[in-house]
């Protein structure tokens, strides 16, 4: 269940902070709304290479959104592992 929320979370996150830091272009380049949500929650960190590439438009938009796709999964495995070691669940 955690892990679910977390594949769901982690992204979104990271995405409405990258959001905020866009320029007018790249900001009209991102998705809309209703999109964004959808491919959020139906993808998870797979979504976040196709907004930095969409965005930035470039090959290292996707290289970007494939890192930060990395440190999602990472950072979610870690977490994950962390609260079940805390709460005795292994």
């Amino acid at each position: 269940m955690l892990s679910f929320v977390l594949n769901a979370a982690l992204p979104y996150f990271v995405v409405r902070y990258d959001v905020k830091r866009l320029s007018e272009l790249q900001l009209a380049r991102a998705w809309p709304e209703a999109s964004f949500l959808s491919a959020v929650f139906a993808f998870g960190p797979l979504a976040l290479p196709v907004h930095f590439g969409k965005t930035r438009r470039s090959l290292l938009g996707v290289l970007l959104g494939l890192a930060v796709c990395a440190a999602t999964l990472l950072t979610q495995a870690l977490i994950a592992t962390g609260l079940s070691t805390v709460l005795g669940l292994e």
